[in-house]
């Protein structure tokens, strides 16, 4: 019986399992002898006649270890096949089936961008005979350098453990020490851990259809392998998740590339890297801000839902899209190599049928996107050029992915081609347009609460996102109950408990956000983060008693409105029930500076030495979603629980909530990024924060935070312009902020200055600031100034008064006035502090 596909696929995504098992259990004499009596079959040899690649093995080992455990494949799927086809990648010749044992020995090789080394793993220069139990993963961001000019980078190394998307102590690295002794009993216990779960999966009670199986087992590769070294023999930094997931794309598509041409027998035909094999398919939705914040006005009936239900279907299209693609393509879901952020990457044959595909998808997108958002939204379809394996190698990866980033950028110009008609705005009645968004026609009555069909598939799907614990898509000809059409699939959310039913009519059923640590289903990090009430009886609090009355509604008295949110920023006054401060709201949006020239260029250890290979692309994108889509998640949790999560993920994110608060939330997002990301100064984050009243339109402030943003990036990056229009580094931020306490302690202090005094130093900030541009005739400000300070200070004494005046000079960088000349003072940043300081004790 032929080999079949999923086979494959199984093969290819568990041919580095030995890895783990050899790591976590030792030497080849843990082996059974009749593994051990693989040696001369499984295990290539050096030039000095040695056995090399043992781990290949303890891969054998696995597998007979899962026959005697009746571990149950999906029907269809031989595991003495895919044990095979795992097995033999180093030895191809020595298979039953050479050809796909070949076809994952190569695809091993292109996942690294290497050749098949002939060194024994953990042998390198000045390592011990257990540096390949011993050695951590590497932070994938040290090998990002975008300029020679900063100081090398010192290296940092993941904790060996499962995947906890909320933890900081499992996903910030730690110092780089070399080998840890500990690791092979860390090894130990992860395997345990994966053993369980791996065994659940493959349980008759799962009962899975390949393709689901296939989706499980890349979450529970993730979970249990992403901080685990995929090699050890040269710098650690590839995960051995990461490799196996790209290893099983590669192969594959040599498979369908193979099998189109009627060459799967055809070693010469197989092993041919100059030939072009493949191709890359890329997808990118546009027009994101301006559908997410299309609302007819603030006081939208469920704004809160159909904000939060916005963010997560604009996901759930690009989603579907790439299910979609690799179905009508024949590949498995390994060839998704990317998804995040409004964008997917799919590894392809390069088939005659391929272009064909992709402008049948083309049009689908196009029709139902043109239905649904009126033009407002496009998935941009873009096929790289063909490739053949010997670029995945040195320096030509890196060539295939600017020509693909080209093909995106092109796409981008020409949304909706396949349309015929024109997107041509349709005129509704006043009375009949949709209420929530007052673009499109309003179905089922007069009233104004009534909505278009997409705004109330919004809402819909925005009151089941707080309860959902998983989601699944069905093919778009299947009837689902209670599921919503999605690009032409049918997408289901279920609370916790709730029965699926037969799960083999599903195309994918994924996690959301799982907070225990039983595994499953595949997880999904969806940054859908909204405060809620602990108990209902706090929507009644003092500080709520200005609101309007729809905000005393909160959903099943759970979820807090921005009325509320905005309330949060007050603060009491002594006796508890009074609050100063202004109720505004923050919006705040940041991304990762210079992350497009990052991957096509910054993946290299130093000038011209490139590490960009398609195992490093998944890895680095995958590390960088997960850092805006689950740690974040957590940080907001535990530490600004009253912040509303817009949108996080890929590399950027939308939050809003109380101004004050957000102001620490945007600090605190630059020292968790850089803590993240191992304090690189070559990958860096840069924000925009912009200020309303609940009441006021969001998609200003959303314009407003994004000119901000810009602003920061065009004053060098790594940067925050929050508040006032000036942009300043992160450290002077973090020091503005603390300004802002101290003149606050002023304001409310024993010997308090007035408001009206604070508000004159804001003015002449404002002077500075206007010299500082080369305006002169505001050149008086500093006797403004020692005027002001004379007349608002007060002391018990001339002395204590003169100390009060000389710590306000300090504070402002002007202890010494008379040496003061056009750019030497700071004084203009003070615009900030004073402004905080003012919100405040309004």
């Amino acid at each position: 019986m032929a080999v079949n596909v999923h086979e494959l696929v199984l093969g290819a995504l568990l041919h580095d399992i030995g890895k783990f098992v050899q790591r976590a259990f030792g030497s080849t004499k843990e082996l059974p002898w009749k593994n051990y009596d693989m040696e001369s079959t499984l295990c290539p040899t050096d030039k000095h006649q040695r056995y090399t690649h043992r781990h290949v093995l303890f891969t054998s080992a696995f597998f007979d270890l899962m026959k005697e455990k009746a571990v149950r494949f999906p029907e269809g799927v031989d595991i003495d096949r895919v044990a095979e086809i795992a097995s033999f990648h180093h030895r191809p010749e020595s298979a039953s089936n050479p050809s796909l044992a070949w076809m994952v020995a190569l695809a091993d090789r292109y996942s690294s961008g290497m050749d098949r080394r002939s060194e024994e793993e953990g042998t390198g220069e000045g390592r011990s005979r257990e540096a390949y139990r011993r050695l951590p993963l590497r932070c994938i961001f040290d090998e990002v350098i975008i300029s020679d000019r900063e100081k090398p980078v010192k290296p940092h190394a993941y904790r060996l453990a499962p995947l906890d998307p909320f933890s900081e102590e499992t996903l910030v690295p730690v110092p780089w020490e070399g080998e840890r002794a500990s690791l092979p009993n860390d090894y130990a216990r992860l395997w345990a851990g994966f053993e369980k779960d791996y065994l659940r999966l493959t349980s008759s009670e799962a009962e899975l259809s390949p393709v689901l199986f296939e989706e499980c087992l890349l979450g529970l590769l993730e979970r249990y392998a992403w901080a685990i070294p995929s090699s050890t023999i040269d710098i650690p930094d590839i995960s051995l998740f990461d490799h196996m997931r790209t290893t099983a794309a590669i192969a594959v598509c040599l498979y369908r590339f193979h099998e189109e041409r009627d060459e799967l027998q055809d070693l010469r035909a197989i092993n041919d890297e100059n030939h072009p094999k493949f191709r890359f398919l890329a997808g990118d939705l546009s027009g994101i801000q301006s559908t997410l914040f299309t609302l007819e006005h603030q006081g939208v009936k469920s704004v809160n839902k159909i904000l939060r239900a916005r963010s997560f279907m604009l996901a759930a299209i690009v989603e579907s899209g790439a299910i979609q693609a690799v179905n009508a393509m024949k590949l498995p879901r390994s060839c998704i190599v990317q998804q995040a952020g409004g964008r997917f990457l799919i590894l392809t044959p390069d088939t005659p049928g391929t272009p064909a595909v992709v402008e049948n998808l083309r049009k689908k997108f196009d029709s139902w996107l043109l239905n649904n958002y009126s033009g407002s939204l496009a998935l941009n379809l873009a096929l790289s050029d063909p490739f053949a394996g010997e670029e995945f190698k040195n320096d030509g990866f890196q060539s295939v992915y600017q020509q693909l980033l080209k093909a995106v950028e092109e796409a981008k110009q020409r949304p909706l081609s396949s349309c015929r008609q024109g997107v041509i705005r349709q005129e509704v009645p006043f009375d009949r347009s949709c209420s929530a968004c007052g673009n499109r026609p309003a179905q089922g009555g007069e009233d104004r609460e009534f909505r278009c069909n997409t705004c109330d598939r919004e809402a819909r799907v925005g009151g089941k996102l707080p309860r959902a614990a998983l989601y699944a898509w069905a093919p778009g000809n299947l009837s689902v109950a209670k599921s919503e059409d999605v690009l032409g699939l049918r997408l289901l959310l279920c609370a916790s408990g709730e029965a699926l039913g037969d799960n083999k009519r599903f195309l994918s059923i994924r996690s959301l956000n799982p907070k225990g640590r039983e595994f499953f289903w595949a997880p999904r990090m969806i940054a859908n983060y909204v405060p809620r009430f602990e108990q209902a009886a706090q929507a009644n609090e003092p500080r709520y008693a200005g609101l309007a009355e729809e905000d005393f509604q909160a959903e099943e008295n759970a979820l807090k409105t921005f009325g509320h949110i905005g309330a949060e920023a007050l603060e009491a006054e002594d006796d508890g029930r009074t609050f100063k401060g202004k109720p505004f709201l923050a919006v705040l949006k940041a991304d990762v500076d210079r992350l497009g020239y990052i991957f096509s260029h910054g993946l290299r250890r130093k000038e011209k030495d490139s590490r960009f290979t398609l195992s490093r692309l998944a890895q680095l994108s995958r590390m960088i979603d997960l850092y805006f889509a689950g740690y974040l998640q957590g940080l907001l949790k535990r530490e600004f629980p009253d912040t509303y999560t817009v949108y996080a993920g890929g590399d950027d994110l939308l939050f809003i909530g109380p101004w004050r608060q957000s102001l620490s939330l945007a600090l605190r997002i630059e020292e968790t990024f850089r803590n993240y990301t191992g304090s690189s100064p070559h990958i860096t984050i840069s924000a925009g924060l912009s200020i309303i009243h609940p009441n006021h339109p969001i998609n200003r402030a959303v314009d407003e935070a994004e000119k901000r943003l810009d602003n920061a990036k065009a004053a060098g990056r790594n940067c925050i312009t929050a508040l006032i229009s000036r942009p300043m580094t992160w450290q002077r931020y973090k020091e503005r902020l603390a300004e802002a306490e101290w003149v606050n302690t002023q304001l409310n202090g024993p010997e308090p200055v007035s408001t009206g005094f604070v508000y004159r130093i804001l003015e002449i900030a404002a002077d500075v600031e206007a010299v500082d541009a080369g305006d002169t005739r505001r050149a008086g400000w500093r006797a403004k100034l020692a005027y002001h300070l004379a007349r608002n200070i007060r002391g018990k004494t001339n002395e204590e008064k003169n100390a009060r005046i000389g710590e306000w000079l300090k504070r402002l960088g002007l202890d010494n006035m008379l040496r003061l000349t056009r750019g030497q003072s700071s004084l203009s940043d003070w615009r900030l502090p004073i402004s905080i300081a003012l919100y405040r004790n309004r």
